[in-house]
């Protein structure tokens, strides 16, 4: 299983493999596919149905998950979560906040390794310095860990903050031997301030990456 590991108990989680069933959307989710590419059909709609069934292992009843003017998941009244897929695989991460959990992020991607020349868009001096001191064979699969961790600790973020930034805004370390990872704030995103730290899992399973956090 893809996700194995990445959350404790309290956040429940789905994967599936891309769907071509798009019967399983509801009409205010198919309005924002309007003219859509099959490609981005098929990743919304198993996400979608991802983001139910992990609702559904919560006990919940299955409700639409539009999209809002932001483009990020409006999700229901209560409940905080994550969808994020890869080119062959889809995955969600749904908790309650009635269960301490206020913001979940989960990140997806190919374990395929990044050129060197992403370095320099994706990550900070201080990430790219860590990077030079490591095997030059790993160093690109270790720019997609960066990368993984922080997508994930945008979205996880952005469910509170309600804030854009880019990848210059948070440094990570990774403590890959622990299957972790720590996110710092090098900027002031309120209600998060300077230094602040959130902290992730990350595993390489079944040739992606995985990255998970949960704020509570």
């Amino acid at each position: 299983m893809l996700l194995k590991g990445i959350f404790d108990a309290s956040v429940s989680v789905a994967e599936s493999t891309l769907s071509e069933d798009t019967a399983t959307l509801y009409p205010e989710e198919r309005v924002a596919m309007v003219g859509a590419f099959k490609r981005r059909l098929r990743e919304f709609t198993a996400g979608r149905s991802c983001a139910r069934e992990a609702m559904r292992q919560l006990g919940l009843p299955e409700m639409a998950i539009p999209i809002g003017p932001d483009r990020a998941p409006i999700w229901p009244l209560g409940i905080t979560g994550s969808i994020s897929h890869s080119s062959t695989r889809c995955a969600a991460a749904v908790a309650r906040h009635s269960d301490g959990i206020k913001a979940v992020g989960l990140d997806v991607e190919e374990e395929t390794p990044l050129d060197d020349f992403f370095a320099e868009e994706i990550c900070t001096s201080r990430e790219r310095d860590w990077l030079d001191q490591q095997p030059s064979s790993k160093r690109g699969k270790l720019l997609k860990a960066i990368f993984s961790a922080k997508e994930c600790t945008y979205k996880c973020q952005y469910q509170l903050t309600r804030r854009m930034f880019g990848f210059e805004a948070v440094h990570i370390e990774l403590s890959l031997a622990e299957e972790a990872f720590a996110a710092y704030f090098d900027h002031e995103v309120p209600p998060f301030r300077l230094a602040d730290r959130l902290r992730g899992s990350i595993r390489f399973h079944e040739g992606h990456v995985v990255t998970g956090m949960i704020v509570r």
